[in-house]
Parts: structure tokens; C-alpha cells; sequence
């Protein structure tokens, strides 16, 4: 009887390890436009809005502004996370509504949102609403 024995070294079993790669923006954002009443654009944000998804956002939010109704409602309140670059994008908005006649009027509730708001007040001020129905409902 004979034994044959097998030799297995270490480089011949090398194992690359995979990092994984960072989700792409737009999987971390989601937005929806839609017009609950004939006055109101309402634009619905979900997600993260830092310096990598904040041109979605401002791609997003400026560009229906010259098509949108008198009233642009922006629900943040499933906003996860909340930077300045996201603030910057409502500051154009406002300023682009402003210069076109409209109204940007937030539905904020995440405290990452609300805190920043706050922190911003003096240079940041927004028409605040409770909540989508009560944006919509006091222009509709």
C-alpha cells in the first residue's frame, strides 16, 4: 500500500479580499415630484442629502421649478441625513421660487433636518409646515 501525500502551500490558495464598493448616490436618495392640487408641486425627498447626492436633489427640485405650480412643497421628513450641501440646495430653490413668484414652503421632522434649519435661522429662513397635508391644504 502507498500513501500519497499533497502539499498545499499558502500561495497557491490566496484569497483576495473584495472591498465592497459605496452604494452609487442615487441609491441612497429618492425623490418624487407630483402635484397633489392644481397650486402645489410637491416634492417628496427620502434618503441622504450630502455632497454626493445633493446635485440629484438640485438637479431634481430646480429643474421642475419652471414648470411648477404657485406653491413647491419639499417633505423632508424622511430625510435620514441632513448636511449643508442639501441646505444649499433649498437656499437656491427659495431664491429661484422667490424670483419667479412661487413659494418653497419645507415639511421637515427628522431632527437632523430640523437641527440644522435651526442652527442656519439667521441666514435660512423658511415657510415651515407640519406636515404634507397641512402644506397642501392651506394653498389648495
Amino acid at each position: 500500500m502507498s500513501v500519497i501525500a499533497t502539499h498545499v502551500t499558502a500561495t497557491s490558495t490566496k484569497r483576495r479580499l473584495a472591498t465592497p464598493k459605496p452604494p452609487h448616490p442615487a441609491d441612497r436618495l429618492s425623490i418624487s415630484l407630483t402635484q397633489p392640487a392644481a397650486t402645489v408641486t410637491l416634492c417628496a425627498v427620502a434618503g441622504e442629502i450630502d455632497q454626493f447626492t445633493a446635485d440629484i436633489l438640485r438637479r431634481e427640485l430646480i429643474g421642475c421649478l419652471n414648470t411648477a405650480a404657485p406653491t413647491v412643497v419639499v417633505d423632508l421628513s424622511m430625510v435620514s441625513f441632513f448636511g449643508v450641501c442639501g441646505l444649499r440646495v433649498l437656499l437656491e430653490a427659495r431664491d429661484w421660487t422667490g424670483h419667479t413668484g412661487r413659494t418653497l414652503r419645507l415639511v421637515t421632522g427628522p431632527h437632523c433636518v430640523d437641527r440644522l434649519l435651526e442652527v442656519a435661522a439667521g441666514t435660512a429662513a423658511f415657510e415651515i409646515a407640519p406636515n404634507v397635508a397641512a402644506a397642501v391644504l392651506d394653498v389648495a
